[in-house]
């Protein structure tokens, strides 16, 4: 269920330094067929990786990591339930696979459901001021783990990339993208394919995150 039409089960490890909500969480998401729950110890590769916290602590991004393999293209999907992390946070969440943040104080367990589902179809949701946040830190720091391959830069994004990369970062799904531009939806599912594939990215957050260290949005 990774990916649009997929009916495959998700894995998903639940991380929170709580373990009452870490159980909580666990079992919400359990009564759910599509959702096969895995122990937070477990050594196999998920493909969601849910963190619920009140802050991002170098902890946190510890056990993130541990799940992080060599390939970025094959990083799990990171969905963070946290109080707004800081700009810096952002940064290196972005870097491990972040495809979606949502405020724990207005957070559901109903909304974590309704977004684990919109991730593994390919959505992804970063609300805009943490997007501003994000290229404010960006545009005063000279590197950071977002970065891409090495001697990539603007012009080798297309015009059509970009007219997607500013849609995705307005927040916007592949429906309506497709709507706003007049292109098909899997045209637009393959733009972002293929720019995050040549710039070596994890994600559409990824890629927007890269967009914004380059100066294009």
């Amino acid at each position: 269920m990774r990916g649009p039409g997929s009916s495959r089960t998700v894995r998903i490890v639940v991380l929170s330094e709580d373990a009452l909500t870490a159980q909580g969480v666990e079992a919400h998401l359990t009564a759910d067929d599509r959702v096969l729950v895995l122990p937070s110890d477990t050594e196999e590769r998920p493909d969601v990786v849910l963190v619920v916290t009140g802050e991002v602590t170098d902890g946190t991004l510890a056990s993130i990591r541990r799940f992080a393999g060599d390939d970025p293209a094959d990083h799990p999907l990171l969905m963070l339930v946290a109080e707004k992390p800081t700009a810096k946070q952002l940064v290196r969440v972005v870097g491990m696979g972040l495809v979606a943040f949502m405020p724990r104080e207005r957070t559901t367990l109903a909304d974590i459901t309704d977004m684990l589902c919109e991730v593994t179809r390919g959505a992804a949701s970063l609300p805009q001021p943490l997007l501003g946040s994000l290229l404010e830190e960006m545009r005063t720091r000279p590197g950071s783990d977002t970065t891409a391959a090495a001697g990539e830069g603007p012009a080798s994004f297309t015009s059509r990339e970009i007219a997607v990369l500013r849609q995705l970062a307005a927040g916007f799904t592949t429906a309506e993208i497709a709507a706003a531009l007049h292109y098909s939806e899997r045209t637009v599912k393959y733009v972002i394919h293929a720019m995050v594939v040549r710039h070596g990215l994890r994600n559409r957050v990824h890629a927007v995150a890269y967009a914004l260290k380059q100066g294009l949005l």
